[in-house]
């Protein structure tokens, strides 16, 4: 377990942790984790706070995610979660399994818990029994534990609940998992657009099963999957297991294997009524030589980098003809030369009915701007659509994590426009800025590229009023007037003497504990419409504002805690080397990934004093590593810069001077924000003006110029 879960148990807060850790000798020693991120055993931290008279307030089910965590050190995640997910099964079917105390106990319950699984409701012949001599697992220490700590928590609390909390909280993990669990809400969406569907629906890269178990509750009578990873294969199994014995009235049956569907596929081709899925992005090595004679490429042999298209053929091949395909892609398989043929056959054979842009970060942890491909297998003999639709959401709900109920926002929308490009294509209205029918041979071009952005038109902006101007200027002449105020002058400073003056690096002042440097993190942590931690991002710091971002707590706190006023930051990455010390507002937020925190000794350092010198051209001269060759400034490493020991008195001085350049810099932000707007808005003022005289204008006698 972590310093923030000790924390949790022990309701105290994160510093109190470290607190314990100086203090107690006797504090357990960390087992596990980083020497930032340690981790460390829970009965162990559980004894010492008894010793301590300190109470906890440990679950089965927290206990169950510590035992959890503590054997992926020796099994991939998904792993522990199939093994454990396999016991669950089994004490939900048979809930007065009597638990065991010792291996030989364990190993005899996993037998007959493997038995259980293989006559799972709706499972097909022979498909359990593949999955599960792919399933390799040694009950190890830890492994044991992990099975004890299950069934505790399924004793209290139900082995159904026990198992969904437990794949929710790891597969809500994102990144740090290791693949990218859809979110429901998107496979709910691109269900949708697949149609009213009652057949055989596949999934051909199913991950975790979260298409085929929305497959399922959309009415779907059978459904089918494949994943390279067993273990994965092996949860999407268990979950849709779990789904039958919990929805009796309407079992779907299930066929789940765990091989490579692009270089061994399982299933008959041209017989889903459906094929949807989230394919791999960007493999390097999807087996290119050994397929080259495969008989799927009907629209052209994949290049070797591009996997996707490769993927998009397989899943087509799957389809039954005039079956739908759903597939979520990466913006770059619609522009890439390398794919232009290949799209080119898609769109001229009428196979590829529609692209649709999604707000970034709709899907779980992707930054891009993802993208649904609603394809057609053709029938033959059947007119080629003349009309491509194409749709951009991530101007209509650029951050859809901020506010809850956004998801649902998306998909009403653009469901709401399938269904009318569908019923009438040719008297589709377009919608200015999101959807519009575009005409196939306008697309067929030397680049065949459907993304949406390029052929959407902009969406009509309001008339700019008279008032919204005149407050516009008002605003930006008060921000000269606070500009002109703050223009800095030559600061008299004092003339430091020459005696007991030396410089040191940020480094050693480290090691000598007159600053805390922490190093930048390298993951993000999720962001979600239930979190409530701000974070401040490279962005916030360049550009003067706020902390922006909102996500869940940081897993460790220790690694990544709270900033306090007085912090000074700097972000790797900046077009010129930039610190800002932290203010009260700053106070709070957590760190997004990419900057480095320095936390001072007032009484010795002040942070001012350092911020300025680390913003100013020789500071940030030194600051830049000599092996960067970002081309936009360097990498930045604020360690080896070399400061100047003033007594602190002086510092102060300097410091106060630093930031009165701090604030002229904020303000002069401010006035060329609202400048630019006031431009803009002017412009926008002037059209409309032209636009209405336009449309006054009697209409001309001829066509002639």
């Amino acid at each position: 377990m972590t310093a923030a879960d000790i924390a949790r148990i022990a309701d105290v807060k994160p510093t109190a942790v470290s607190n314990w850790r100086k203090r107690h000798g006797d504090f357990p020693e960390p087992v596990g984790g980083t020497d930032r991120s340690p981790r460390f055993d829970l009965a162990e931290v559980e004894s010492w706070l008894t010793k301590q008279g300190k109470t906890s307030s440990v679950t089965p089910a927290e206990k169950l995610w510590q035992a959890f965590e503590s054997a992926r050190d020796v099994m991939a995640g998904e792993a522990a979660l199939a093994l454990a997910g396999l016991l669950l099964f089994h004490l939900r079917q048979h809930p007065a399994q009597e638990i065991p105390h010792d291996k030989s106990g364990f190993t005899q319950l996993m037998a007959r818990a493997e038995h259980t699984f293989t006559e799972a409701p709706g499972a097909a012949a022979g498909g359990p029994g593949e999955l599960l001599l792919s399933l390799q697992y040694d009950l190890g220490v830890r492994h044991l534990s992990l099975l004890a700590s299950t069934a505790e928590a399924a004793k209290a609390d139900g082995a159904t609940a026990t198992f969904h909390q437990l794949c929710d909280r790891f597969l809500g993990q994102g990144s740090r998992t290791g693949f990218a669990a859809t979110p429901r809400e998107l496979a709910d969406l691109m269900m949708t657009l697949a149609g009213d569907i009652s057949g055989t629906v596949v999934d051909p890269a199913c991950g975790s099963g979260t298409f085929l178990l929305s497959a399922a509750e959309h009415g779907c009578r059978r459904v089918q999957g494949q994943d390279v990873n067993p273990a994965i294969a092996m949860v999407a199994a268990v979950r849709l297991a779990f789904r039958n014995v919990d929805s009796p009235g309407r079992p779907v049956a299930f066929d789940i294997h765990s091989q490579n569907s692009l270089v061994h596929p399982v299933f008959r081709r041209g017989r889903a009524a459906a094929v949807l899925g989230h394919p791999p992005f960007a493999e390097r090595n999807w087996s290119y030589e050994e397929l080259e004679d495969g008989p799927d490429w009907e629209y052209g042999f994949p290049p070797r980098m591009e996997s996707e298209l490769a993927w998009v053929q397989r899943a087509l091949a799957y389809a039954a003809p005039g079956s739908r395909v759903v597939l979520l892609l990466p913006p770059g398989v619609a522009v890439r030369r390398s794919g232009r043929r290949i799209r080119d056959a898609l769109v001229k054979r009428g196979a590829l009915r529609a692209v649709i842009s999604l707000p970034p970060g709709f899907a779980a942890h992707y930054a891009l701007s993802l993208q649904i491909w609603l394809l057609e297998r053709p029938m033959a003999g059947a007119s080629v659509p003349d009309q491509l639709l194409l749709v951009d959401t991530s101007e209509v709900a650029r951050d859809h994590r901020a506010e809850p109920g956004q998801a649902e926002q998306i998909r009403a929308l653009v469901t709401g426009i399938w269904s009318d490009f569908t019923s009438a294509p040719d008297k589709f209205a377009e919608r200015p800025g999101v959807a519009k029918a575009v005409p196939v041979m306008s697309i067929l071009d030397e680049e065949t590229d459907p993304t949406p952005r390029r052929y959407l038109p902009l969406p009509v902006r309001s008339a700019t009023s008279t008032t919204s101007l005149n407050s516009t200027r008002a605003a930006f002449e008060d921000a000269l007037r606070v500009l002109q105020q703050a223009v800095p002058s030559m600061p008299e400073l004092p003339a430091p003497g020459a005696k007991g003056q030396r410089t040191v690096t940020l480094n050693e002042l480290a090691k000598s504990g007159v600053v805390l440097l922490r190093r930048p993190l390298s993951t993000s942590t999720l962001l979600s419409t239930a979190g409530t931690a701000r974070y401040l991002t490279s962005s916030d710091i360049s550009l003067g504002r706020a902390p922006s971002r909102t996500g869940t707590m940081p897993d460790d706190i220790l690694e990544n805690p709270p900033i306090r006023e007085g912090d000074v930051l700097v972000p790797t990455f900046a077009r010129t080397p930039i610190a800002r010390v932290a203010t009260e507002a700053d106070a709070g937020a957590y760190l997004d990934v990419g900057i480095h925190l320095i936390r001072t000794e007032t009484d010795i350092l002040n942070p001012w004093y350092l911020a300025g010198y680390l913003s100013s051209t020789e500071g940030g001269r030194q600051a830049v590593a000599s092996t960067s060759s970002t081309g936009s400034g360097g990498r930045i490493d604020p360690r080896k810069v070399r400061i100047l020991l003033l007594p602190v008195e002086q510092q102060e001085k300097y410091g106060a001077a630093f930031r009165r350049l701090a604030e002229f810099t904020r303000s002069l932000r401010a006035a060329h924000d609202l400048g630019c707007d006031l431009a803009r808005n002017s412009a926008d003022a002037v059209a409309a003006a032209l636009s209405a005289v336009a449309a006054e204008a009697p209409a001309p006698a001829s066509s002639g110029v």
